[in-house]
């Protein structure tokens, strides 16, 4: 169950551990004065899955410019005019970015 943050107008700060579907504190349970939920700084949170870690994100940055290389030797036989060499290349730089 999470911990959360109250402040009591007369108490001060104090901690309630309570179910997420329960309603906020309205009144504090030591003096029976006002209390506000306050927004708690130390939220643990856990990523899980693909593309949160450092690692993921190394890979996909490797497959980007390594496309991109690829793009510019098919920029590059376009430049050169060898219009053939250009379907070639382009026809096998999009081959490899569908299976990435």
């Amino acid at each position: 169950m999470p911990m959360y943050d109250y402040k009591c107008e007369n108490c001060g700060r104090f901690e309630k551990e309570q179910r997420i579907t329960e309603e906020a504190l309205q009144e504090c349970p030591e003096c029976g004065g006002k209390v506000h939920r306050l927004i708690s700084k130390n939220v643990g949170i856990i990523l899980k899955g693909p593309g949160f870690y450092n690692t993921d994100n190394n890979v996909i940055k490797d497959r980007v410019r390594s496309l991109n290389k690829d793009r510019q030797v098919d920029n590059q036989a376009l430049l050169d005019g060898d219009v053939k060499s250009y379907v070639k290349e382009s026809e096998n730089t999009t081959h490899k970015a569908l299976e990435a």
